[in-house]
């Protein structure tokens, strides 16, 4: 399916809004222990919100903050606007998408397609992850359902259907028509550069996807030129190994040519190391005007800026420096204090974190649960009542600590 235009302001759906706020607002309760930190001010007009990509989960968790916390919904006319992937347009996202879903699940999804109802509640498509790239189930989808998949689909990813096929008992795939199917939605979800989808049939999808990613920026470029505030994740994709940027290219040229008068950076940071739920914190920092030079710079600054400090960050940094020196050991009281150390830090420099970490007990409270978290995920060993055990190899073969880590480092610009 084709990314849906954009609908007209006369045709959005207030309620559909408030009811999609109202429900992400409840699963980001239920899924996480959220805290904004800091004042939020109601939304202006001429606003660019620019947000750090960390999870998927991210667009429920700002959604919420600004819903609940910045009243949005006593503002009228003026709400938050979402640049979304425009892959969620397509029939078969919910099917396709997530990566652990059973078989049966995706076959009851598969036909489910929110692309219609998607600009009814602000949201406009963007090419993802670029207009370079299409998804195998829009390009087998936009073809003659008796086109043969031989030369035309990868071998490998053909190689995969027909697996795929043998396992639920169906089959052998043949033709478009035979893969359009939730058994295959998994399958269809993966995404191809214009070298592996190089066949002639193919000529048409990728002309459409051109026009339709130079439509889709400009219209983005139209709606922030108009006044209405709206939210873009500069970084393009959930960050992949807990870095923050690089930006994706074009973040100037949107700033350039939408001219908004302010840029709010929201940062977002995942305590995952910890007892029960995780920990979500957020941060919407200080609007700053649209500098006159270097926009990707001054905004990767403020996304830094803006990611609030846990602590899970600051333990999971101290144990990879320690098992990138070779050591088997770190003591907890050096823990604890790099913990006092680093909220100190984040003061002086006027980062965001939780005030309860200001409180020795609180400290001594997180610090317990989240070496908790680390023995039951395997990646420490406790050695005595006042140190931990820890294999370097494991510790640096943990992509959650590494990423964690690297976020607690890349937020402070090394």
């Amino acid at each position: 399916m084709l990314p849906c235009p954009a609908v007209p302001i006369a045709r959005r759906s207030e309620t559909l809004y408030d009811a999609v706020a109202l429900a992400m607002s409840a699963y980001a309760s239920a899924a996480f222990r959220l805290r904004v930190l800091g004042p939020v001010q109601e939304l202006g007009r001429s606003e660019l919100v620019v947000a750090t990509h960390r999870a998927e989960s991210d667009v429920p968790l700002i959604c919420s903050a600004f819903y609940w916390h910045a009243g949005v919904r006593h503002r009228g006319g003026v709400k938050l606007h979402f640049a979304a992937r425009d892959d969620m347009f397509e029939r078969g996202f919910f099917a396709g998408f997530p990566a652990r879903l059973p078989i049966a699940a995706r076959r009851l999804l598969y036909p489910l397609d929110a692309g219609p109802y998607l600009p009814l509640v602000r949201v406009l498509p963007l090419p993802y992850p670029s207009p370079e790239r299409l998804r195998l189930g829009r390009a087998v989808g936009a073809l003659d359902p008796a086109t043969p998949l031989e030369g035309v689909v990868p071998a490998d990813a053909l190689a995969c259907l027909q697996r795929r096929a043998r396992e639920q008992g169906r089959g052998e795939p043949r033709s478009a028509g035979d893969v359009l199917h939730g058994d295959y939605a998994d399958l269809l979800w993966r995404d191809f550069d214009r070298e592996a989808l190089a066949a002639p049939a193919l000529d048409a999808v990728w002309s459409r996807r051109r026009e339709e990613a130079v439509a889709a920026v400009r219209a983005l470029v139209d709606l922030v030129r108009s006044g209405e505030p709206v939210l873009f994740f500069p970084e393009g994709r959930p960050s992949p190994d807990g870095a923050i940027g690089p930006l994706r290219q074009g973040v100037e040229l949107l700033v350039r040519r939408g001219r908004p008068a302010w840029i709010v950076p929201v940062g977002l940071a995942y305590d995952r190391f910890t007892r029960g739920r995780p920990r979500a914190c957020l941060t919407i920092g200080e609007p700053f005007r649209t500098p006159a030079d270097d926009v990707e710079g001054a905004m990767l600054r403020a996304l830094r800026l803006a990611v609030p400090l846990t602590c899970g960050q600051v333990v999971c940094a101290a144990l990879v420096e320690a098992a990138g020196a070779g050591d088997r050991a770190v003591s907890l009281s050096a823990l604890a204090s790099r913990l006092a150390g680093a909220v100190e830090a984040a003061s002086a420099e006027r980062r965001r974190f939780e005030p309860e970490l200001q409180s020795e007990r609180v400290r001594r409270d997180r610090l317990d649960d989240c070496v908790g978290a680390l023995v039951r995920a395997g990646v420490v060993e406790p050695a005595g009542r006042r140190s931990l055990a820890l294999e370097p190899p494991a510790v640096l073969a943990g992509a959650q600590v590494l990423a964690t880590a690297r976020e607690h480092e890349s937020a402070r610009g090394r």
